[in-house]
């Protein structure tokens, strides 16, 4: 074929590749291979058949890579997915068939000369696009490849994949072939993809532990924790996750151990976590080996802390705590130790006290007044150290308790009644209000030594003229019991620790009223064995009100 032949054959050369790209779009090789027998009847001669063939092959190619990834449309205007194949021959001239610049770019038949296509080109992309013609025009048979902005009819910028190939030698053709193909989509997808990676990466670098990814062969990205705590001597990125567990291990205190570790760890496939690495030079870290499976692909996240400090912390706070504990232990038993040694003293003080009051030869008035005051501060002490054996053994969980079924509305209304006298002495209106309820498991002793310890205090901090009332009710879940007196009350600063022992409040200080500031502590306690809880509240000037609470189903025998 002569070139003047090939020159009037181009446009029909242009064509048919065109419809063969449109063909091999809809996976239908027999429709091709009947192209290209109507192409050799055409006239395009054995060789432009051949060429037609090759060129074909490679609108295949870009076919079944292009088949890889879904293709989504565009808005409302779907674009498409054939081809658009474009000739340009060594002056420029551009022939494309016009039905695919109408289906690829929107453009209505006879509207677009495709000789100015070039006006069509992103203005940006218009230069790289002739540089690479350029280049092309100097290497016959050889292809490049490269995307490009092409305005739609709409107004859009499409982008298209443009693949060109430089048939110049090429008898009857003389030209480079461009097939292009539309991925704006595509790209936007991967631009988001590399966006959202870049961010990852962003975020993973200033992770404030160590970090590592690889992809199952080899270190995709590691961060500056990482590095910080394991000291590499090279860059990771690139090695094999051999040369990773070779690196952490060497770190370790026992290397060996720590490679067979990490190394089932890996093969296993399986997550692990917060598993615990033996540094040199006393460092604790941790690690986190997490696999990663994404499209039959592989890899894992490494994730390692540093926990010497917290370590160091957790091991000092556990000193900590057992030289508490031997205190409390060893305080324990000093109690106990000089209680007794102190018991069996004022046990005899009392009892010679007694029988000098019982003596048949009469004492003096003031030696009548003396041993009274002897009486009452041996009682006083000895109902000290009861009190520090009973608290003590209650915090060490000692005291035997008899449990029982207990009747909450009797045992106060008893407690009550016992302490009417005293009332009537100190001139204080004592009143009781209990509704019946539900029995509960406890024991009466101790619940009754509760009440009357909170009874006894609001008598005791009410002045003359005062009141106290004692009330208890019962709901699903627990009994409520309430003693409120119109006493001094306590100043609102000193009320969290009124329940620690040995605390009093001031103003029952400087009003001398004697006490020894263990009676709430131990109250508290025996409450707390009946699953129960105290609370205080109260006005200076005004009053106090403690509440007692038992729930229903509380401790068991």
């Amino acid at each position: 074929m002569t070139d003047q032949a090939g020159q009037r054959a181009r446009p029909a050369l242009a064509g048919l590749l065109d419809e063969a790209a449109r063909l091999l779009s809809k996976d239908d090789p027999e429709q091709v291979a009947s192209l290209l027998d109507e192409a050799a009847r055409g006239g395009l001669g054995a060789d432009d058949a051949a060429v037609l063939r090759s060129v074909i092959a490679l609108v295949r190619a870009f076919g079944d890579r292009d088949a890889a990834v879904p293709q989504p449309r565009l808005g409302n205007h779907p674009v498409a997915d054939r081809a658009l194949v474009v000739t340009v021959s060594s002056d420029g001239t551009m022939v494309a068939a016009p039905e695919a610049v109408r289906d690829v770019l929107g453009y209505p038949l006879g509207t677009v000369v495709v000789s100015r296509f070039r006006e069509l080109i992103h203005p940006h992309d218009l230069a790289p696009l002739q540089r690479a013609f350029g280049a092309l025009m100097a290497l016959p048979g050889n292809q490049i490849e490269l995307d490009a902005r092409v305005r739609h009819a709409d107004g859009r910028w499409l982008v298209l994949a443009v693949s060109m190939i430089n048939l110049m030698d090429i008898a009857g053709i003389n030209a480079v072939v461009a097939h292009a193909h539309n991925v704006t989509e595509r790209r936007a997808a991967e631009a988001a993809v590399a966006l959202e990676r870049a961010r990852l990466r962003e975020l993973v670098l200033h992770l404030a532990g160590g970090v590592v990814v690889d992809d199952g062969h080899q270190v995709l990205m590691d961060n500056a924790a990482f590095v910080r705590l394991f000291h590499p001597d090279r860059d990771m990125t690139g090695a094999t996750v051999t040369d990773l567990v070779e690196l952490v291990a060497a770190e370790c205190a026992d290397p060996t151990a720590a490679w067979d570790m990490l190394e089932r760890m890996v093969v296993s496939g399986l997550t692990h976590r917060a598993v615990r690495l033996a540094l040199a030079g006393g460092r604790t870290a941790t690690v986190d080996i997490v696999p990663l499976r994404a499209d039959h692909a592989a890899g894992t996240l490494w994730y390692f802390r540093d926990i010497t400090r917290e370590s160091l912390a957790r091991s000092e706070l556990e000193e900590t705590n057992r030289a508490l504990e031997e205190a409390a232990a060893l305080k324990g038993r000093f109690v106990a130790t000089v209680s007794h040694e102190l018991r069996t003293p004022l046990t005899a003080v009392l009892a010679f006290g007694e029988m000098l009051a019982d003596s048949s030869e009469p004492l003096t008035k003031h030696q009548s007044a003396h041993l009274e005051v002897i009486n009452r501060n041996a009682a006083r002490l000895l109902r000290l150290v009861d009190d520090l054996l009973l608290l003590s053994r209650l915090e060490t969980n000692q005291l035997s308790m008899s449990f029982a079924e207990v009747d909450i509305a009797d045992l106060v209304t008893k407690a009550t009644e016992n302490h009417t006298a005293l009332a009537a002495r100190e001139r204080i209106t004592i009143t009781c209000a209990v509704l019946p309820g539900p029995v509960i498991t406890g024991d009466p002793a101790r619940l009754t030594q509760v009440l009357d310890n909170v009874i006894n205090n609001a008598l005791k901090f009410t002045p003359a003229g005062g009141s106290v009332r004692v009330s208890a009710h019962s709901d699903a879940a627990a009994w409520t019991i309430a003693v409120a007196d119109t006493g001094i009350g306590v100043p609102a600063e000193e009320l969290p620790g009124l329940f620690e022992a040995f605390t009093r409040a001031s103003n029952a200080g400087e009003a001398g009223i004697p006490g020894s500031g263990l009676g709430l502590s131990i109250c508290k306690e025996i409450v707390a064995v009946h699953l129960g809880s105290m609370t205080i509240e109260s006005t200076e000037d005004e009053g106090t009100t403690v509440r007692i609470t038992l729930p229903l189903r509380g401790a068991q025998a």
